[in-house]
């Protein structure tokens, strides 16, 4: 079974590093945090200041093909100043890489896979 888009955001932010990171989450297109027109779905700023350190979009097995998630990542790689992770199902990872490669978006990942129920999440 596919894993939910919101699921995976709402997982992932407790691993991340929040007393280094303010981190603002816009999951189903929600609006609620963005970089000029640009609204990823995970992004950390410095603590209790205003510059992006990293973005994070989050890609399903039904999402991570698709032309428009790839335009969509090539946006935010050459407008937002910051490290640009792809967090992406680890069955997936190789497809992304070369979907990354072949459009020249400079990404880090993470991986996701579902154990017992759970998110694990693998950052590379």
């Amino acid at each position: 079974m596919a894993v939910n888009h919101n699921r995976v955001i709402e997982e992932i932010v407790p691993r991340l590093n929040i007393e280094k990171f303010d981190i603002y989450t816009n999951p189903s297109q929600e609006k609620n945090a963005g970089i000029g027109d640009n609204y990823p779905d995970v992004i950390l700023t410095d603590k209790g200041g205003k510059t992006v350190k990293f973005i994070m979009e989050v890609e399903t097995a039904d999402s991570i093909t698709s032309e428009e998630s790839v335009k969509q990542w090539k946006k935010y790689f050459s407008e937002i100043n910051a490290t640009f992770y792809l967090v992406v199902p680890v069955t997936l990872l190789n497809k992304a890489k070369e979907l990354c490669q072949k459009e020249d978006i400079n990404a880090r990942y993470t991986t996701y896979f579902e154990k017992n129920g759970e998110l694990i999440f693998e950052f590379q």
